[in-house]
Formats: structure tokens, C-alpha cells, sequence
């Protein structure tokens, strides 16, 4: 049966606004989606909150402050501000989720529960707010928590991409120096938040307390402690909320290749859905094409990266090579983005000696690939995802 679907309000401003909700089939429980502001010039682009109605009232993410925008998205890197950026209401996103409830007939006192699909700024800080305005608990993966619950998250942040920005070989002209960082801490300590419901394991949403038609997948990868919502009864016409881990038509950058390479295995191999509502972009009707998808396109970067290797190479050199990244990589301009992708894919063909760091020069580290076929270190990479024995702890 088809989930019904009906906008309630479009968006208005970039896209921004869109309200939508799905009626999953029977008693089952609705979705409201609320689209909320992001840049997506320099940022992962508006994020896509859901209000769960069931027999408690769910919301899943927060979105970010707008006055935040600026200086976490721009300032942060070095990024000119577009002017129609600076234009917008410092409380847009507010306005935009107090909008959103009314066009579901809710009101603040009717949420329960907010639940952060994983640990990153763009899903939970604005969570204050939401707590403030209406006494919601707040739920969340363990193992997200130390940066969700930490008021200096913000600056621990700032600190450790810029010592692994130097060591990637990447540009460092441009980067937020330490007085704007700590002018953003003052703005993002107070947004930390307590968790008062800790997920640390699948199945029903809140231990002793079943949240009818709504259960938890952990789906590490993206962050350690991402985490899916399964909406809607078994079977075909129940509703993915995946957070950042399914994207479309973005493909998400994981934190930790390895686990996100099982994590997309097992979507592969899950039951049907009828769609999956993602954090950010576009609906995904086909939930195990879109993993299979990105578990290709991991494939390609992979042996790009073996490629670009065959003579010693720093993790930039990788980084701002033809076709590797998303979009066109400057190798003058920081890219902390394109830079990471490129190192958890070294480090991933470091785990089955695929390449192996070969020099350290002036605090930049070097690789070189092993001299055997890529397809060769692919089956032994294979071989390490369905091991779900082995935790990743290589790093360099």
C-alpha cells in the first residue's frame, strides 16, 4: 500500500520551510517532515527534521541555530559569506520549526521526546531551544553523547582538525584562527545537551516503554553512534529515518569507513521500505539501491586512492585529485571535507596493506600502495567487512 503524501507548505526561502507529511497505511503513525535552513554551497545542505506522532510525540534532529550559520559554515574555513546568508533572520530555523508543529495541529507541550539521530552540530544545536520550549527529553546513541553532552564540543572540534589538516599536507591560509574560535565557543557552549534517555542498544526506542511503531537501528559509520528510526510495522510499507547515513543526492562522509561499509551491508540486506526520509536532500524510494550505490562509489574512491599511491603521495595529493572528490578541489584552499574523505580511505587500504606510510616530511605523512593489482587488496577489504570481529583501531 502507498504511503500518502501531501505538503502542507513549500518551501520559501533556498527550499527552506518545506513542510510535508506521510500517513503510513492503517493505525500506523504519521511523519511530518520540517525542513529547516543549511547551506548547501558549504555545508551539507537544509536539514530535514521529523515529527513522529504516534502514541508519543517524537521529534527527530534539531537543525542549527541561523546566527550560527555564519561562523560555523563560512568563518570556520575562511568561506566568503553570501550575501543573501547574512540577509537571513537570525531565528529563521526558530520560526521555521514553531511554524512547522502548527501546520501539524501540535504545540510545544505535545512533544516528548527528541531524539538526535547522531552527534553532529547541524542535529543537535538547536536542541536547547526545543528542551526549553517544551520540556521534551532528549535521546541519543551512547556513544555520540561525549561531543552531544560537551560544552567545549565546538572548540575540541576546531583544535583536532587543525592539527589533522597539517599532517593531511592541506593549506592552512584560510583556516578560523584561535580568537575567532574562541568567539564561536562562546556562542555553542551553552547549546550542549544533557541526554536523559542513552540508546546503547536496537530495538525499542525507550527501554521499558514501547514507542508503538517506532524502533531503533544502530548504524555506525557516519559517526559511532548514528542511529536509524524504523517507523511503521514490519513489513513493506514501514519508513527508514536514517539520518545522515543514506543520503541523497549527497553521499555521506563517514568518520569510520570500515563500520560504514558494514553498516551499508547490512541495509543491503534488511527487510523492504517503503522509502527512507533522510536528514538532508531528497527522499530515497529504494533504500537497498541507494546503499548498494554508495558502497560502489566507496569502491571507486578506494582504488582511486590505491591509484594515486603507487607513488608516494600525501593524503591531500589524493584529496585534489582529478575526479576523486564531489566537487572540484582547489589544492591552494583548505577543504577540511575533501581532506578527510580521502584520509579514511588511506586509512581503511592501510588496514589490509593495501599502501603503508612511507615518509614523514615537515609534519606531513606520506604514502606509497603495495605493487599487486587493487582488485587483490578489494577481496582482502571484503574479507575485513564481513569480519565482524575485527574494530578498526588503525589510525596514523
Amino acid at each position: 500500500m502507498k504511503i500518502a503524501e501531501r505538503t502542507l507548505q513549500a518551501g520559501s526561502i533556498r527550499g527552506a520551510g518545506l513542510v510535508r507529511r506521510f500517513d503510513l497505511p492503517g493505525s500506523g503513525p504519521s511523519i511530518t517532515q520540517i525542513t529547516t535552513f543549511c547551506p548547501d554551497d558549504f555545508g551539507p545542505g537544509h536539514t530535514n527534521l521529523y515529527l513522529i506522532e504516534s502514541n508519543r510525540m517524537i521529534l527527530v534532529d534539531t537543525g542549527v541555530p541561523t546566527r550560527l550559520i555564519a561562523p560555523l559554515f563560512y568563518s570556520r574555513f575562511g568561506r566568503r559569506i553570501p550575501p543573501e546568508v547574512e540577509a537571513l533572520p537570525p531565528d529563521l530555523n526558530e520560526r521555521i520549526l514553531a511554524r512547522g508543529l502548527e501546520l501539524a495541529g501540535r504545540t510545544w507541550d505535545d512533544l516528548d521526546l527528541l531524539v538526535l539521530s547522531h552527534g553532529h552540530g547541524d542535529h543537535f544545536l538547536l536542541g536547547d531551544h526545543i528542551v526549553g520550549q517544551s520540556g521534551a527529553r532528549v535521546a541519543a546513541h551512547v556513544l555520540d553523547t561525549p561531543f552531544i553532552c560537551n560544552p567545549w564540543s565546538t572548540l575540541m572540534m576546531w583544535s583536532t582538525s587543525g592539527q589533522q589538516a597539517r599532517s593531511l599536507g592541506m593549506p592552512q591560509n584560510k583556516v578560523m584562527n584561535a580568537s575567532q574560535a574562541l568567539s564561536l565557543q562562546r556562542q555553542t557552549m551553552n547549546l550542549s545537551l544533557k541526554v536523559d534517555l542513552p540508546i546503547f542498544e536496537e530495538g525499542p526506542l525507550e527501554p521499558g516503554y514501547s514507542v508503538s511503531g517506532v524502533r531503533v537501528k544502530h548504524l555506525p559509520g557516519h559517526s559511532p553512534g548514528s542511529i536509524g528510526l524504523i517507523v511503521g510495522d514490519d513489513g513493506p510499507d514501514q519508513v527508514l529515518l536514517p539520518g545522515d547515513v543514506l543520503l541523497d543526492p549527497i553521499t555521506p562522509i563517514p568518520t569510520d569507513l570500515l563500520a560504514y561499509l558494514r553498516t551499508l551491508e547490512d541495509l543491503e540486506n534488511m527487510g523492504e521500505f517503503a522509502l527512507a526520509l533522510p536528514a538532508h536532500g531528497d527522499e530515497i524510494a529504494d533504500v537497498k539501491a541507494r546503499a548498494a550505490f554508495l558502497r560502489e562509489h566507496h569502491r571507486r574512491r578506494l582504488g582511486l586512492t590505491h591509484h594515486v599511491c603507487c607513488r608516494p603521495a600525501s593524503i591531500w595529493d589524493v584529496a585534489v585529485t582529478d575526479g576523486y572528490f564531489d566537487v572540484p578541489v582547489d589544492p591552494g584552499e583548505f577543504n577540511f571535507l575533501a581532506g578527510w574523505e580521502a584520509m579514511i580511505h588511506v586509512v581503511l587500504l592501510s588496514m589490509v596493506g593495501g599502501v603503508q606510510r612511507c615518509d614523514i616530511r615537515d609534519g606531513v605523512h606520506y604514502f606509497q600502495a603495495s605493487h599487486e593489482p587493487f582488485e587483490a587488496v578489494y577481496d582482502r577489504l571484503r574479507e575485513l567487512v564481513r569480519d565482524r570481529a575485527i574494530i578498526p583501531l588503525a589510525r596514523f
